[in-house]
């Protein structure tokens, strides 16, 4: 592999990044972040990524239970260059206490010596990567176009927020948006919030009403089971963008055009795909990595259902991160720790 040193004094000094550090990176790096994740997922679709099963710790293994931690080490080879970590954990009781769904840590490894060089704040950075997962993937989707006549949002937490802010920010306009959460104060809340993104919007009081007429569906809810029965909800040529993987049925997945990051990772822990793949409603042969449509060799279909079904590469947390790292030398809240290591 081609190995660039990361920017450390010392191969035994590790860089600490606090949130406030990465979230001031992650707003002047949106171009550079976006072209990263492309080029991750041109990388997954040659084969080229180091890019194990990610692991999955539950406290408890009852299906009730959402509690969970999962690790994803990845290494990425090329321009973006970089190898780690990402440890997110996802608990949506924290909502009740006030807190964040989600937290994380990132550690980064130099890649000539193998030594940690750096812990970084990584549930801003998986939430900024997921929604540039969504970007890209609707961009392709989409055949390049980024205007929305009505985008319908199901689940109305950080994820989401941060989704259509960045796609705002990335250019795509959308003329209304209707929201749907299972606590409707949530949803009304979020419509006032991204009341300035798109000329309208508003709250819905079901998934189907949100749905009905919508070009672009994002689905970013905790849900663990499919609850999402019925395709004909959805507008024909409308583009779903799945990024809680779990919503929609087998059934209702049969006769779509299905997209994935990468085809053998979206296809495990008992996500919507993968469950309809196993009962033979989905060919696997007909699912495609999201990087054949970034290199032309797929075009979009207009006229079909399209959904989108990124399971979440850990590559891209780490290449993400190696970027904040390069952007936040010197920063102002940067911990250095000179002999960590040795």
């Amino acid at each position: 592999m081609t190995a660039t040193p990361d920017r450390t004094a010392s191969p035994y000094q590790l860089t600490v990044i606090p949130q406030a550090v990465v979230a001031a990176a992650l707003d002047r790096l949106l171009p550079q972040s976006k072209a990263v994740v492309e080029h991750v997922y041109i990388e997954a679709a040659e084969g080229r990524l180091v890019n194990p099963d990610s692991l999955f710790l539950r406290p408890d293994p009852d299906p009730a239970h959402r509690e969970r931690i999962i690790a994803l080490p990845a290494y990425v080879p090329g321009e973006s260059s970089a190898m780690g970590i990402k440890w997110i954990s996802s608990f949506p009781g924290n909502l009740d206490l006030g807190l964040p769904r989600a937290s994380a840590l990132i550690v980064l490894n130099d890649l000539l010596t193998g030594f940690p060089t750096a812990v970084i704040e990584g549930a801003l950075i998986s939430a900024h990567r997921t929604a540039l997962s969504a970007a890209v993937g609707a961009q392709a989707l989409y055949g390049g176009e980024r205007r929305v006549g009505r985008l319908a949002v199901i689940g109305t937490g950080f994820i989401a927020e941060t989704t259509v802010r960045t796609m705002a920010a990335d250019g795509w306009e959308f003329d209304s948006v209707a929201v749907h959460d299972l606590d409707p104060a949530r949803a009304e809340g979020f419509a006032e919030r991204i009341a300035g993104h798109t000329a309208r919007a508003v709250a819905a009081e079901s998934t189907r009403e949100a749905v009905a007429d919508a070009d672009l569906v994002l689905l970013a809810t905790t849900a663990v089971l499919p609850h999402l029965a019925d395709a004909s909800w959805f507008k024909p040529g409308a583009v779903v963008l799945h990024m809680s993987l779990r919503d929609l049925t087998a059934d209702a997945m049969a006769g779509a055009v299905h997209v994935v990051d990468e085809v053998g990772h979206a296809l495990r822990e008992r996500t919507s795909l993968a469950l309809a793949v196993a009962g033979g409603l989905v060919p696997r042969e007909e699912v495609r990595n999201v990087g054949d449509y970034l290199q032309g060799r797929v075009k979009p279909d207009r006229e079909r259902l399209a959904v989108y079904s990124p399971f979440g590469l850990g590559s891209l947390d780490i290449a993400v991160a190696r970027l904040v790292l390069d952007q936040s030398v010197g920063a102002e809240g940067v911990v250095v720790v000179p002999g960590f290591s040795g």
